[in-house]
């Protein structure tokens, strides 16, 4: 099943929206895709990422915008969603999972707000929010913090608890796997 969604223009998002959801959409896993969004409503984008991928999405009022997004070649629900991701995480947007819904928010308030923690081990190469707590085995959280702040954008969180040697961090996946190989190549026996 392939699915190819018209080039969206400013203007012409309502009808070229409508046009392409005019058709039943399956969230399929073997579906496929091309997105091509020229200046489109970002919540055009959020409509079409629901239908596509059978997703529910809770909506921030201060979510608005435009974005482009042109993909040069059919990608599948999965690749799809990892996409719209990294748009949002451009806009300074995030995507929340809570339960049955995923909420989209301004990257500003994710810290605020519960993501998915992971603890100790790898974190997923997403650009999805998640908080990551990690156990330094050599170096002290002392000695690290000055090294890393700078590296984390303001948008993230970043703790440190000196009597347990922990860092936490929220931010995107991507962002917290850049930080844990810096730290991975310090963090070593002396």
């Amino acid at each position: 099943l392939g699915w190819v969604i018209a080039r969206v223009r400013t203007g012409a998002t309502a009808v070229a929206l409508a046009t392409a959801l005019a058709f039943p959409v399956v969230a399929q896993e073997d579906a496929t895709l091309t997105l091509n969004f020229q200046d489109a409503d970002i919540r055009a984008l959020i409509n079409t990422v629901s239908q596509v991928t059978g997703r529910n999405f809770v909506v921030d009022p201060r979510v608005k915008g435009k974005v482009t997004v042109v993909s040069g070649k059919k990608l599948n629900t999965s690749q799809i969603y990892d996409v719209f991701l990294s748009v949002l995480e451009v806009h300074n947007f995030a995507a929340v999972p809570a339960g049955g819904v995923t909420k989209i928010l301004p990257s500003n308030i994710v810290k605020q707000r519960p993501t998915p923690i992971v603890v100790n081990q790898a974190t997923p190469n997403i650009d999805q929010q998640i908080t990551q707590v990690y156990q330094l085995q050599h170096s002290s959280v002392q000695e690290l913090v000055p090294i890393l702040r700078p590296l984390l954008p303001p948008t993230s969180h970043f703790a440190a608890h000196a009597p347990t040697n922990t860092l936490v961090f929220t931010d995107t996946g991507s962002n917290i796997n850049r930080v844990i190989d810096i730290i991975e190549r310090i963090d070593q026996p002396d």
